[in-house]
């Protein structure tokens, strides 16, 4: 019984530590207007938020939230009056943005995070992960030059994997322990009951000597 709680525990510890950020893909054409899908029922209109792309230098965003309003100051030029709320009272904990008349220039990965404070602890916690495809008419979505639909794939395939290994590990070594104890018992309960079908050498040797002195008694002859 212990075995299956171990096994449970460890499932849920690791589904939890290896659980990774909401992720999609998203394809569009040059001026399309584009929602960027991010919520945390956790948050209120007090909670800061950003929304990042992986190309952009530090300290430069797509949007950021904090302080109870848009913080423009902050904001890479090439989305000025482009990105807004989805639900500018951020309903539900609604994170989410617009980002408007896209571009092929806006193609790249998004990713938003929430402010996180625990004490005088304080880090911005992923929450969405977008992958944006922008395509110039007459190309398949999704399909650009570099195959970045194809990549994003393989590292959504490979956070799968990163799940999957560790938990696979625990339960081979849960299953070793579980047989190397069955056999340490077994051992140990052969060592107390010894089998039947053995002679019983002490047994025969005072039976050996019952019979020697009946033969003495009946013949006293063959003690010369």
């Amino acid at each position: 019984m212990w075995l299956l709680g171990s096994v449970l525990f460890f499932i849920l510890v690791g589904s939890s530590v290896f659980k990774t950020p909401d992720s999609r893909i998203i394809t569009a054409k040059p001026g399309d207007d584009v929602t960027l899908r991010c919520q945390d029922p956790n948050i209120n209109e007090d909670s800061a938020s950003e929304w990042t792309r992986s190309d952009l230098k530090e300290g430069e965003y797509v949007f950021l939230y904090r302080n109870g309003g848009v913080d423009q100051d902050n904001q890479h030029e090439s989305f000025m009056n482009r990105v807004f709320l989805n639900n500018s009272q951020m309903k539900d904990g609604d994170l989410s943005v617009v980002l408007k008349n896209v571009k092929i220039e806006d193609s790249g990965t998004y990713k938003c995070s929430v402010l996180q404070q625990s004490g005088s602890h304080r880090e911005m916690k992923p929450i969405s992960t977008i992958y944006l495809q922008v395509s110039p008419p007459g190309k398949e979505g999704g399909q650009d030059e570099g195959g970045q639909e194809e990549k994003h794939k393989n590292e959504g395939s490979l956070a799968f994997l990163g799940l999957i290994v560790p938990l696979f590990l625990l339960a081979a070594a849960v299953f070793w322990i579980y047989k190397k104890k069955k056999c340490s018992n077994r051992s140990s309960t052969n060592q107390q009951n010894p089998d039947p079908k053995l002679p019983d050498v002490n047994s025969n040797s005072e039976k050996n000597m019952i019979d020697l002195d009946s033969v003495v008694s009946s013949d006293p002859d063959l003690i010369f």
